[in-house]
């Protein structure tokens, strides 16, 4: 089982929250602090970004933020506002640094934000991912792409003046000009549990969120919950006094930005090992690989397939895929919790060796930039786009083939190339699946070890029936594949007796909590060799 620093310090409410997509973050100014800022310069938080504001007001005694800004744009007009704001949040030089990415690889389809620079966007254009900033109310009845993210920009941005909510104005008729805004993230918190980041108690956008929660949904509202970095007893009393759970995080303030960025990842990584343990999968071999630990040599090739052409991949691909021993799979193939199909689509990545993309539409696109943050696939990774379409900058370096527009078009020869391909990338790997079951026995991951074996055994046996038959077996069923296997002289009638106790202490442990001990797992192991002739 893989070792987290940080997970624990997460309740575990929380954390089912999170894989089940009911999470909602809330990110603040003081999230901003984490950005790349240029030399000599510093990103202000609320209060700070008020300080600012004030020194330019004659004759002015600060008090609050709100108060400096307010004063600030009755004396000199909005438009300066603006165009102080805009300088003084180092628009133009400031982007998004490391911690800022590590946020936007987490698996969120919505988030929430009071920030009115850019450094969300910009992060998830690293990655790259499409996102859709929300900021006026005409924008919530457009429905966003299953694969995007929605950014919630509660106050407006620097880009669209008249939405930005800054003053003490802004604030009192935010909820008279807002009320569908409003009742839009009422309506995400009936459901999803907010989470703050980069908010203290004395931040202006912190109480007005959550006056709007506590308006909209009084005693009912979900347990929220805000990351802190060690907090002190005093702030996290007063914060717990509001309702607001702190998950505070032991580690030297200094290191906020370090600290943060490792959490984000934690948290990622957890995301992608829960939400494939309880998922619904129709395919035997599918439910085998994905019981596997994550860190085992599993034969899982991810197919990234727009829908139109997943009839043409799963009747002319799928099928070679398997015949080389792998196991083929599309998030469609796979129900996981909360059904958020980011989450799903990065786990599947994640977990998986192989990757087939077909680059014909945005999702696919936006599933690119995952696959290409992960460095594991650079070698086991093949993209296919249509001969008509233009060369992403992304893909120039990397091995891609040419397809017609229709890809029903060019089958044998589509197929042929495609199959060389993965002749070529598999046979590398003959070894290394062949002692897996030992190398997960000396490991003592015995109910790994096992599932590996009678894998191992499965594909074995399967490519000996093909040789046979010389036509590829459409079964994904072992019972059927030993079934022919015996009557082709293959096994005999006393190792098929043999395999079916075995397949049948497998299939224990693929679907349910069963454990095997060692005596067991060497015996099925050394006996899968045996029949292979590996002993």
């Amino acid at each position: 089982m893989k070792k987290y620093k940080y997970i624990e310090y997460f309740p575990k409410p929380f954390l089912q929250d999170l894989v089940s997509n009911r999470c909602l973050p809330i990110i603040g100014a003081g999230f901003s602090k984490n950005a790349d800022i240029p030399k000599n310069k510093k990103m202000l938080d609320w209060d700070e970004l008020g300080k600012a504001i004030a020194q330019d007001i004659q004759d002015y005694k600060y008090t609050n933020a709100i108060d400096a800004i307010s004063a600030f744009c009755h004396e000199y007009s909005r438009t300066n506002l603006v165009e102080k704001l805009t300088e003084l949040l180092l628009l133009s030089s400031v982007k998004p640094g490391k911690t800022h990415k590590a946020f936007c690889e987490l698996q969120f389809d919505i988030v929430c934000t009071t920030n009115f620079e850019f450094l969300l966007e910009q992060g998830y254009g690293l990655i790259p991912k499409y996102c859709r900033p929300i900021i006026d109310e005409d924008q919530l009845s457009i429905s966003n792409s299953s694969d995007g993210i929605t950014i919630l920009k509660l106050h407006g941005d620097l880009h669209h003046p008249n939405k930005l909510v800054v003053t003490e104005e802004d604030y009192d008729r935010f909820l008279s000009k807002n009320p569908m805004l409003a009742t839009y993230l009422a309506n995400l918190l009936i459901i999803r549990t907010p989470l703050f980041i980069g908010y203290s108690l004395d931040d202006t956008d912190f109480r007005q969120i959550w006056q709007v929660i506590k308006d909209r949904l009084g005693n009912l509202r979900r347990q929220a919950y805000v990351l802190k970095i060690a907090c002190s007893p005093h702030e996290k009393a007063r914060f717990e006094r509001r309702g607001v759970k702190v998950i505070n995080i032991k580690g030297n303030p200094s290191d906020y930005p370090k600290i943060l960025e490792e959490v984000f990842t934690e948290l990622k990584d957890y995301w992608n090992d829960e939400v494939l343990k309880l998922p619904t999968v129709s395919e035997e071999a599918t439910l085998a690989e994905l019981a596997l630990p994550d860190d085992t040599n599993n034969r899982l090739c991810f197919f990234s397939i727009p829908i139109k052409f997943l009839p043409f991949y799963k009747k002319y691909i799928f099928p070679i895929a398997a015949g080389k021993g792998l196991v083929p799979i599309s998030a469609d193939d796979v129900i996981s919790i909360g059904d958020n199909w980011i989450a799903k689509v990065s786990a599947l990545i994640n977990r998986a060796e192989f990757i087939v993309l077909d680059l014909a539409t945005q999702n696919t696109m936006f599933e690119l930039g995952l696959v290409l943050s992960q460095s594991k696939h650079k070698n086991r990774l093949l993209i296919i786009r249509s001969e008509n379409s233009p060369i992403p900058a992304d893909i120039q370096n990397l091995l891609y083939i040419l397809r017609p527009d229709n890809p029903f078009e060019a089958i044998d020869e589509l197929s042929e190339r495609i199959e060389h391909w993965f002749r070529d990338v598999v046979e590398p790997m003959k070894t290394t699946y062949d002692e897996e079951p030992n190398r997960l026995l000396k490991k003592k991951e015995y109910r790994a070890a096992v599932i590996s074996a009678m894998t191992l055994l499965e594909v074995n046996i399967r490519q000996r029936v093909e040789t046979m038959k010389d036509v590829p077996i459409k079964t994904t069923v072992p019972y059927s594949i030993y079934i022919l296997a015996k009557d082709f002289g293959i096994i005999h009638q006393e190792d098929f007796a043999k395999i079916r106790m075995w397949s049948d202490t497998r299939n224990r442990l693929v679907h349910t909590k069963a454990t095997v001990n060692a005596t067991d797992a060497k015996r099925i192991v050394n006996g899968v060799y045996e029949l292979i002739g590996q002993n």
